[in-house]
């Protein structure tokens, strides 16, 4: 699999689903998109609202699959 964003489970699709996004969405909607979802599952922000450790845990998963997802597009140009 390369690195395009048209094969259904290509890497690129697969960053842009975990944003959220459609394939091929602009690059501003991909920003948007990270710091809505960092600002969301960020395990800081959810331990200053009285977030479980279970909680946080998931939040971390989640925040650490959108930053990964994020710097793949960002290294293929797409951010």
């Amino acid at each position: 699999r390369g690195e395009g964003w048209r094969g259904a489970a290509g890497p690129l699709a697969e960053a842009y689903a975990a944003l959220g996004l459609a394939p091929g969405a602009p690059a501003e909607e991909v920003r948007r998109a990270y710091r809505r979802l960092m600002s969301r599952h960020h395990p800081d922000k959810l331990a200053a609202r009285g977030a479980g450790e279970a909680e946080r845990r998931r939040a971390l998963a989640r925040a650490q699959a959108v930053q990964a997802a994020y710097a793949r597009l960002r290294r293929a140009g797409r951010a």
